[in-house]
């Protein structure tokens, strides 16, 4: 497959795939809201080729009003009834969700742009703090078992809190653990647990999104403005330098 890129007649850069019909996929667009040399740039690239590799391992094709969810939101593919893309009128054009941290019935738009900030948040959390290993994105359906004391009306305010990737994320379950710090607490007693969607958790402290992509054996404490990040098997953190993340709403 081979990706193109363009400009329509009003400047706006459009990339388009060339290759997937033969795999029996109609082939693919998307705008691209942002100049080139972005760094969101390979993150489509990347995006794209997945599509690609999903096509590949299995034999049913995208097909329009179809979604699939990509990172924490979720993309649809629509008919390029107008030829925006300039690709051809039997071209697919890529939309996302426009608001991925609520509850309403999804609203789509045009591109991938909103989708690619979220990502770049958490590969760049990833980067700067000298993670290895492969990162696994939840949904915001994903489970988190937490601690009772710490829910969707405490998370925003408790601190400090401790967040630990200790299992395996599953079709249901993030693998994340959250709890409070209070050791005479009790975390092994099934009565003081209790399991939330990311979904709300997020909402309300939104300073645990760009991080929840960690792999397992990560643990993060959050202090009031910053977090510190243990590697596995590592007695000692590191402060995160980039303070902690405050609103969900992205340009």
């Amino acid at each position: 497959m081979q990706l193109h890129f363009r400009k329509d007649e009003q400047h706006v850069r459009w990339v388009y795939t060339d290759g997937l019909r033969m795999l029996g996929q109609r082939e693919l667009a998307t705008q691209i809201s942002w100049p080139e040399h972005d760094p969101r740039e390979k993150l489509l690239i990347d995006l794209l080729r997945f599509l690609e590799d999903y096509l590949r391992s299995q034999p049913r094709r995208i097909l329009p009003g179809q979604t699939l969810r990509y990172g924490w939101t979720m993309l649809r593919f629509v008919n390029d009834e107008y030829q925006l893309s300039g690709a051809g009128a039997d071209t697919l054009l890529i939309e996302e969700e426009k608001h991925a941290f609520t509850h309403d019935d999804p609203s789509y738009g045009m591109g991938v742009a909103h989708t690619l900030t979220l990502l770049q948040l958490q590969h760049e959390v990833m980067r700067r703090n000298h993670i290895t290993g492969l990162g696994d994105h939840p949904s915001p359906a994903h489970i988190a078992l937490t601690c009772a004391r710490v829910n969707p009306e405490t998370i925003a305010h408790l601190r400090p809190i401790m967040a630990h990737r200790a299992w395996e994320p599953t079709a249901r379950e993030s693998g994340w653990f959250i709890g409070c710090c209070d050791h005479d607490h009790n975390h092994d007693d099934p009565a003081e647990l209790a399991t939330i969607h990311l979904r709300h958790l997020v909402e309300s402290f939104p300073g645990l999104f760009p991080y929840i992509t960690m792999p397992v054996g990560y643990q993060i404490f959050f202090e009031e403005h910053q977090a510190v990040i243990f590697h596995p098997g590592e007695q000692y953190g590191q402060v995160d330098p980039e303070g902690l993340l405050t609103s969900l709403s992205f340009s």
